[in-house]
C-alpha cells in the first residue's frame, strides 16, 4: 500500500479513537452493532466532555475534536476502525497536501490501487479495513482489538 495512504488511515483512525473514547467518558452509550448506534437514545447533536460538538448520524457520527473534525460510522459488529474514500479525503481537508497528495483524485487512485492489490478490503458495506489488520470494537475496553473475518 501506499505509504502516504497507509499515513492518512493510520491518522483518521487515530482520530476515530480519540472521538470514541470521549464520547465513552461523556457517558454516551456505544454500540455492539451499527444497528444498535441507531437505536441508541442520544440527542442528534450535542457536546462532549470539554464542549466537543458531535453530530449522531446513520450508523456513524461526526466529532468535532480539538485537532480537527472526524466522521465515522460503526461497522456491523461495532467496529471503530473501518474507513472509506470520501471519510479519508474529508478528514484530509485542507491538509491533504501534508499527506503526500496533490489532489483527492490521486488519495481516489491509490485507495482504488490498495482495494485491488487487497491491501484494502471491503467490510460488505460501504467501509473498509487494512488487510490482516484487528479491528477495534466502540464497546470493548480502550478498542479492545478483535480479529478479524
Amino acid at each position: 500500500m501506499n505509504k502516504n495512504l497507509k499515513n492518512l488511515i493510520s491518522n483518521y483512525q487515530a482520530s476515530v479513537r480519540a472521538a470514541v473514547d470521549i464520547m465513552q467518558r461523556s457517558g454516551i452509550p456505544l454500540p455492539t452493532t451499527s444497528s444498535d448506534w441507531i437505536n441508541t437514545d442520544i440527542p442528534g447533536r450535542g457536546e462532549l466532555e470539554g464542549g466537543i460538538a458531535y453530530f449522531k448520524h446513520g450508523f456513524g457520527c461526526h466529532v468535532n475534536l480539538p485537532a480537527g473534525p472526524v466522521d465515522f460510522d460503526f461497522g456491523e459488529r461495532g467496529e471503530t476502525d473501518g474507513f472509506d474514500l470520501w471519510r479519508l479525503v474529508k478528514f484530509a481537508g485542507p491538509a491533504l497536501a501534508t499527506y503526500g497528495f496533490a489532489t483527492q483524485d490521486e488519495v481516489k487512485e491509490c485507495f482504488e490501487a490498495a482495494v485491488n492489490s487487497g491491501s484494502l478490503v471491503s467490510s460488505g458495506y460501504i467501509l473498509y479495513h487494512v488487510a490482516g489488520a484487528q479491528r477495534s470494537l466502540a464497546d470493548a475496553p480502550c478498542g479492545t482489538p478483535i480479529e478479524p473475518r
